[in-house]
């Protein structure tokens, strides 16, 4: 049987994260993710490399004794495997769980944040890195708004693609969030899709 003539490629997208991408809590079904819901507009296919809680530094180690992941700067188990991909573009979506450990580890969660988007980068050449954020309304301080203070300027001093957009289309908009007021439902994911869209149509794959 002849291919259809309506088939074309379907580029591989890989979206490194945390709970906004894994849709913990708030979402039904997978597929109402906001990365599935971009995947689906855009005909990509989508690898999620996520874990909830994940920052630049937050929960990228081995378990400790009670099995709870613990802070690293030197674990690139992840990052490794979103290289490993070679995807055709990866789009990531990390900043607010580092917020917590500004204090005592900021020099160590730039430096992570650096490493990772520097590889991401160079061991991915001609490949878009799109950098997201997410800001829950409830979680805002000045810790989360230095992390991204840092994330902008790093990806602005790498030329990387910065989806600026995503970080408040939620907000504190109630109909958008799930039951604690911190992660969207399936109308925030629609949210999120929807700000960074205009971004991601723009990307030559």
């Amino acid at each position: 049987m002849p291919t259809d003539s309506r088939a074309r490629k379907h580029p591989t997208a890989v979206f490194y994260g945390d709970s906004i991408v894994t849709g913990w809590r708030g979402t039904t079904t997978p597929t109402a993710r906001w990365t599935g819901l971009v995947c689906a507009e855009l005909g990509w296919r989508g690898v999620d490399l996520a874990v909830d809680g994940m920052g630049w530094f937050r929960r990228r180690g081995p378990r400790d004794t009670a099995g709870e992941l613990t802070p690293s700067a030197t674990d690139t188990t992840l990052l490794d495997a979103a290289i490993h991909l070679a995807p055709d573009v990866v789009v990531t979506c990390l900043a607010a769980n580092d917020a917590g450990f500004v204090d005592h580890h900021a020099d160590e969660i730039r430096a992570s944040m650096r490493r990772d988007l520097i590889r991401l980068r160079n061991e991915l050449p001609g490949v878009p890195v799109v950098v997201t954020a997410y800001v829950p309304a409830r979680a805002t301080s000045q810790r989360l708004t230095t992390v991204l203070d840092w994330l902008v300027a790093t990806a602005k001093e790498l030329g990387l693609v910065h989806a600026e957009d995503s970080a408040h289309a939620v907000g504190d908009d109630p109909d958008l969030l799930c039951d604690d007021g911190i992660h969207p439902n399936d109308a925030g994911h629609a949210a999120l899709a929807a700000s960074v869209l205009p971004t991601l149509r723009r990307l030559v794959l």
